[in-house]
């Protein structure tokens, strides 16, 4: 999407249509991500290249291309795995759940335990690392419909940190318009 002084401008609308689509995107694939599975995390990451080549093709220049692909790219996963800890500490409720099976993997390339937990209100599957698998057979879980339960005392994100990426990269949008502007 780098484009030489000679080559013909990217269509407004083109550039408009891929910003909104990558925006629906990045919106969608973040949303399936903290409900259903982190596997529509790669809908999230399409969504956010489709918005730094439309901005890119939007503003004309070739600068641009670089702190917008990269805002692109990391904009999915923050608010995939951040947005889901913020929401996690604001609606998730802590339940004290116990172990009722484990299944290790050793040997994997990235040994981990899955376990089977029962809590007050549900029956709850999760895994960790191998070297931080659980010492005891009890647990305390964040649970918190619609969103996927994860373990208590996992690493908190900050509201700041989460919004400031994808807020960088609707702000992208307004100087790619004005650099576009500029002859």
């Amino acid at each position: 999407m780098i484009r030489e002084p000679n080559d013909e401008p990217v269509p407004k609308r083109t550039a408009w249509l891929l910003i909104a689509g990558g925006l629906g995107g990045v919106a969608a694939g973040t949303a399936l991500s903290i409900t259903l599975t982190t596997g529509f995390l790669f809908i999230g990451f399409l969504g956010g290249l489709a918005c730094a080549i439309g901005v890119t093709g939007l503003a004309e220049h070739k600068w641009i291309a670089l702190p917008a692909f990269l805002l692109g790219a990391a904009a999915p996963f923050l608010l995939t795995f951040g947005g889901h800890s913020v929401l996690m500490q604001r609606i998730g409720h802590v339940e004290h759940c116990t172990v009722t099976h484990t299944q290790e993997h050793p040997f994997n390339k990235h040994p981990s335990v899955d376990y089977t937990l029962v809590c007050p209100s549900t029956t709850v599957e999760l895994d960790r690392n191998w070297d931080e698998r659980l010492n005891i057979m009890e647990a305390d879980v964040l649970i918190g419909e619609p969103l996927q339960p994860v373990f208590a005392d996992q690493t908190r994100w900050n509201l700041l940190l989460v919004t400031s990426v994808p807020l960088a990269m609707i702000l992208l949008i307004p100087v790619a318009r004005a650099l576009r502007k500029v002859p």
